[in-house]
């Protein structure tokens, strides 16, 4: 249903806050692992959304409908994910170091929406929600013209498909990719364009649904590795780049043995290799996916053959 799928939506952009502090300070001669960040508006609607999970988990459970032990194995890896990225020590050090920066992209703009999407939270986070929250507010959110009209432009496929690569490539405009280091609301719209098109590019992917699913899981795979091949290309093109694209990038004045070209340069690796390898992991789960609907398919044809037999047609 498109209601339940705006829900879904609503819930998971409530995983993915985007506020993040511009070109935080960090002492090179410091232990990495004191640099850890707390910003309580990201902190904190994260905390809020784990305790609404599992309040949405307990009444589900006491209704004999657990979530599976899989699904809250997923559901963790994404707020994890999302954590690593805006409060470890690799969010000060992304301010510093271009290779930081674009694994930090990675975490928000795909590994954590893509676990998020697999645990399919949306019962437990709805279950879970106060009684005043779930009708006096996210009713009338799923009720909004403007907001359904909005969500079915941006969860077309060719939509939903080009804003995610466009988010990478915007960003990585020398001009405007220097200015949001340094700019704390342009930072915040880089990291915010990049978990909602990561949430609707990957929901197009990988919902695990069999009836109800946009796209056949053959469209899929086509959608998926056309896209890996923007990522290709500026990731190759930042890598093997002999000039300094990116300004905004110290690498704390080559303190940990690492000079500007060398960080370009892996910076580029991020976006060419392991951001790209996200295609083979969407890959494999598209074809479990694919695997799963034709096992249930194959079994629901057998109940019906069993009954034909047991019934047969005079």
């Amino acid at each position: 249903m498109k209601i339940s799928r705006l829900a879904c939506l609503l819930s998971g952009l409530l995983l993915a806050p985007a506020i993040t502090e511009a070109h935080v300070p960090i002492d090179p001669n410091q232990s990495i692992w004191l640099n850890w960040v707390y910003t309580p508006e990201i902190a904190l609607p994260l905390l809020f959304t784990v305790v609404i999970y599992f309040r949405g988990h307990a009444k589900r459970r006491d209704h004999n409908r657990p979530v599976p032990a899989l699904q809250i194995g997923l559901f963790l890896a994404g707020i994890l994910s999302f954590i690593i990225a805006l409060q470890s020590p690799l969010e000060p050090l992304s301010d510093h170091f271009l290779f930081m920066h674009q694994i930090e992209h990675m975490l928000i703009r795909s590994i954590a929406p893509l676990f998020i999407i697999l645990s399919m939270p949306l019962a437990p986070l709805i279950q879970g929600l106060p009684s005043l929250i779930r009708h006096g507010i996210l009713a009338p959110l799923m009720r909004n013209r403007i907001l359904k009209g909005l969500y079915l432009f941006l969860g077309q496929p060719a939509i939903a498909s080009l804003i995610f690569i466009g988010t990478l490539l915007i960003w990585q405009i020398p001009n405007l990719h220097d200015q949001a280091v340094f700019d704390r609301p342009l930072h915040d719209s880089m990291h915010a364009t990049m978990i909602i098109s990561g949430f609707f590019f990957w929901w197009l992917i990988c919902d695990p649904r069999q009836q109800s699913a946009r796209l056949s899981y053959g469209i899929r795979l086509i959608i998926l590795w056309a896209v890996t091949i923007p990522n290709t290309i500026i990731g190759a093109i930042i890598t093997l780049s002999h000039q300094q694209i990116y300004k905004a990038y110290d690498v704390l004045h080559g303190d940990w043995g690492i000079q500007l070209m060398l960080d370009q340069q892996l910076g580029g690796i991020i976006i060419w290799g392991p951001d790209g390898m996200m295609a083979f992991l969407g890959t494999a789960i598209v074809f479990v996916l694919w695997w799963r609907q034709e096992k249930n398919n194959d079994r629901r044809l057998a109940i019906v053959s069993k009954r034909d037999v047991k019934n047969p047609v005079i």
